[in-house]
């Protein structure tokens, strides 16, 4: 079960949606801040003995938050959920970590992503915990001097996980991978 934020984490989400807020330096400054969200569609997998190998597709959000380390290097935290339902079954994949995106060039939209963190998959009784890494390429397309928009496609790897069924292990190890393509908006 999901805790309820303090009211502390809730104000400080909230002043990162302020127009002009005085928490962004200017764009892509060190130490400024930056936060973005993202509409994406992709698929799941679970790779295990018994495990269906199709891919299966589904739609997904993420957001981030995070502070520019340079005027190339974003760095933060990330959050977001994949789902899909058939035959009266929701299948989801939650997923948390640490992410940072780098830009090659700094003349170019270019950016690659990489990061750590956890997935959680979820099916009725089933679940999987497991640590993963995260792969990606993106494309950002200045739209104002403190917005961007672009795409980019994602791969989330978890792997070693075991997958339980009503807290009983039935496949061990377990991997799960999510590949995404979306579109975000971030204020830099």
């Amino acid at each position: 079960m999901l805790r309820a934020p303090s009211t502390l984490s809730a104000l400080f989400v909230c002043t990162l949606f302020l127009p002009g807020s005085s928490l962004f330096a200017q764009s892509g400054e060190a130490g400024g801040l930056w936060w973005a969200a993202s509409v994406q569609g992709g698929g799941a997998r679970l790779t295990c003995d018994f495990c269906d190998r199709s891919r299966e597709l589904g739609g997904a959000v993420e957001a981030a938050v995070g502070a520019y380390a340079s005027p190339q290097v974003r760095v933060g935290i990330e959050a977001g959920a994949w789902t899909r339902s058939e035959d009266n079954v929701r299948e989801e994949v939650y997923t948390a970590g640490v992410v940072a995106e780098v830009h090659p060039r700094p003349s170019s939209g270019l950016h690659l992503v990489g990061g750590l963190g956890w997935s959680g998959y979820r099916a009725g009784d089933f679940a999987l915990d497991a640590p993963r890494l995260r792969l990606g390429v993106g494309w950002d397309l200045p739209i104002t001097a403190g917005w961007v928009v672009g795409n980019r496609v994602l791969l989330d790897a978890a792997a070693f996980g075991s997958l339980d069924n009503d807290g009983d292990s039935v496949a061990r190890p377990v991997g799960l991978s999510v590949v995404r393509f979306g579109v975000y908006v971030r204020r830099r």
